[in-house]
């Protein structure tokens, strides 16, 4: 045997790993980006939603009811300092902010998907469970869930 033969490189190229070829298959769903930019946005803005909010979303101030977006209002510290509060989304009819009430809002939103999420989970684990360890209770299962659809 030659060295040459021992010498010569495979034309053939190493195997992706797997996150990678994963990523690269997913850039190029377009609809699963926009679903991935959504969810992220929604969770950014759930756990910044101290910072984005400036008004205390519970806040009833009549004087202020059905303003419109952009209305603005005065507000003195006890320091005598102002502050200068817009409402951007305007008020609704007690007078709350409503933008801040949205950003807040992110929050519940996201706490109930997660919980129904698990739930769903839970649940489907333990009919998936029956069904595999109770041999009749799979063609039970189906029939109702038949009856569902």
């Amino acid at each position: 045997m030659t060295l040459e033969v021992l010498q010569t490189e495979s034309a053939v190229a190493a195997p992706l790993p797997r996150r990678a070829d994963f990523w690269r298959a997913s850039r190029r769903n377009p609809g699963l980006m926009a679903g991935a930019l959504i969810v992220v946005f929604m969770v950014a803005i759930g756990v910044l939603a101290p910072l984005l909010g400036t008004i205390d979303p519970a806040e009833i101030n009549p004087a202020f009811r059905n303003k419109k977006p952009g209305a603005e209002r005065t507000i003195r510290t006890d320091e005598g300092a102002e502050t200068r509060l817009v409402h951007r989304f305007g008020t609704d009819t007690l007078g709350r902010d409503i933008y801040s009430r949205t950003v807040y809002g992110a929050r519940v939103s996201l706490i109930i998907g997660v919980t129904v999420a698990i739930i769903s989970v839970g649940i489907g684990l333990i009919i998936g469970l029956i069904a595999g360890y109770i041999r009749w209770a799979d063609g039970v299962i189906m029939r109702v869930m038949d009856g569902l659809m």
